[in-house]
């Protein structure tokens, strides 16, 4: 590790040192960790600097400055957001611990320090949903944090006494010589940490019960903290076991298309957010499954700076109303059925064409890097969902289509040139590149049910709409009223707060 990254990291320490003792004068708690953080950014970008100067692993410097530059920006929003908050304090040195443990698990070069800057990341998001307060939705969330990543971290721990047990050094560089036995175990031991902190299938109801947290706290959670597991895999890419590969890869799979199809029932800013976080995550997820290692860290730093932007923006969105959203669906009345499903398929049609040449031509369609076309596609059925208000105009939907599918081109591009220059080629997975073009068969599917009613529509949509939120509480039954639901007890996600 460079040393002015190692520096970066010890002023952010500092700074949380500092912001902790400050935490009962909340303002001045967060002037410092704002001061703090800011220096600790300019130190880790020189160190960046000054890596590409010396040669050496860049990965590493790279993420600690992302980590620092996110929390930054969450500090500096929460100064205003949090004014006259009591709790703003505790939180200012409560995120600045959060980025040195991150920025400590993503730059160690050793097994045990990751694990214990990785429970000691879970301890701190655990206490950071206490923001909230004792209402039950805050509740709600502590409880589901707490039990999926104190398992993730249990399976951790695992893999790290199966490493010891086996080789007697916890070092990164030594796990390609782990056994077949214990890279099978450690293999399944990370890759459970990696989804639980991921929030993807079959840990994803801690994220959506998150909700009650307040903005800032969302934004670390959802911008730093649950990107964790896509650089575990990486970090650890080098145990001999597919094991890892394949379990992370069907939990993100199908994560992707269930947290896809209930972000679109969520009619609240926030929901839909942490839907979308969790199907990015399970994309990122993907991508480590099939080694496409430089797109899972490309999206790593991208979706984190797009996503504490969008919940930091959040209060400042309001919804399109009834009347909005049927005038912009007036242009398809008078197309059948028949007529937008043709309409919609010259739409991908014109939107894959040139999307596969132009990736062809930039060298980024390798077979084992086959994840990207992904990426295309995802844009294009996107592209096409959004522009289906105006499936009248064929030509102009043409247009619009080849558009999204070049901005996705676009940042396919990019993440293979930003990969290049980390030195992060693409390897064979664990799960074959097929397994993609299924899920994006599947994804195809789920958007053309998505637009019909009745029968298998509703079922899924009901699925959808339910999927990862709280149980409501059993209903006290009243024989002369019939049944009905205490509402001090229901979670606010279904209308009650406490």
């Amino acid at each position: 590790m460079s040393t002015l990254v190692l520096t970066a990291l010890l002023v952010q320490a500092g700074t949380a040192v500092a912001a902790t003792i400050a935490s009962p004068r909340p303002e001045r708690a967060l002037r410092i960790a704002t001061g703090g953080g800011a220096a600790s950014l300019v130190l880790a970008l020189a160190g960046i600097v000054d890596t590409v100067a010396r040669g050496g692993d860049r990965v590493g410097p790279v993420l600690v400055a992302f980590i620092l530059a996110v929390t930054l920006l969450v500090q500096a929003f929460a100064r205003g957001n949090l004014r006259g908050d009591p709790a703003a304090g505790r939180f200012a040195a409560l995120a600045a611990w959060l980025a040195v443990a991150a920025g400590a698990a993503a730059s160690a070069l050793d097994l045990l320090a990751i694990a214990l800057a990785w429970t000691a990341g879970t301890a701190i998001v655990i206490a950071l949903l206490g923001h909230a307060g004792a209402w039950a939705q805050a509740r709600v969330a502590r409880r589901r944090a707490a039990g999926a990543l104190l398992i993730g971290d249990a399976a951790l721990w695992v893999a790290v006494a199966a490493v010891l047990v086996d080789r007697g050094d916890l070092s990164i560089a030594g796990l390609a010589e782990s056994s077949p036995t214990t890279a099978a175990v450690a293999g399944a031991g990370i890759a459970v940490a990696a989804v639980s902190r991921a929030a993807s299938v079959p840990f994803h109801g801690w994220l959506t019960a998150s909700l009650a947290a307040p903005t800032p706290v969302s934004a670390l959670l959802h911008a730093g903290f649950v990107n964790a597991g896509a650089v575990l895999l990486l970090r650890t890419s080098e145990l001999p076991s597919p094991v890892a590969g394949i379990v992370v890869g069907a939990a993100g799979a199908i994560t992707v298309v269930v947290a896809g199809a209930a972000m679109l029932t969520r009619p609240d800013v926030k929901g839909r957010l942490v839907h979308s976080t969790a199907a990015q995550m399970g994309f990122m997820l993907l991508a480590c499954a099939v080694g496409a290692w430089a797109l899972a860290l490309f999206h790593v730093i991208a979706h984190g700076l797009f996503k504490a932007a969008s919940f930091l923006g959040s209060g400042t969105l309001v919804p399109k109303s009834g009347a909005d959203a049927a005038a912009g669906g007036a242009g398809a009345a008078g197309v059948s059925a028949p007529g937008r499903a043709v309409i919609g398929a010259a739409d991908a049609l014109a939107a894959l064409a040139p999307a596969a040449v132009a990736l062809w031509l930039g060298g980024a369609a390798s077979a084992s890097s086959a994840l990207l076309l992904f990426t295309v596609l995802a844009v294009g059925v996107a592209a096409n969902g959004a522009l289906r208000g105006r499936a009248g105009r064929i030509g102009a939907d043409w247009l619009l289509a080849a558009a999204a599918a070049g901005t996705g081109v676009a940042y396919v591009l990019a993440t293979h040139a930003f990969g290049g220059w980390l030195g992060l080629d693409a390897t064979p997975g664990a799960m074959p590149w097929i397994v993609v073009v299924v899920l994006a068969a599947v994804l195809g599917v789920l958007a053309i049910v998505s637009r019909r009613r009745g029968g298998v529509a509703d079922v899924a949509y009901a699925f959808a709409l339910g999927w990862a939120r709280p149980p409501l509480p059993r209903p006290m039954v009243a024989r002369s009223t019939g049944p009905r639901v205490a509402s001090a007890a229901v979670p606010s996600e279904y209308g009650s707060r406490r």
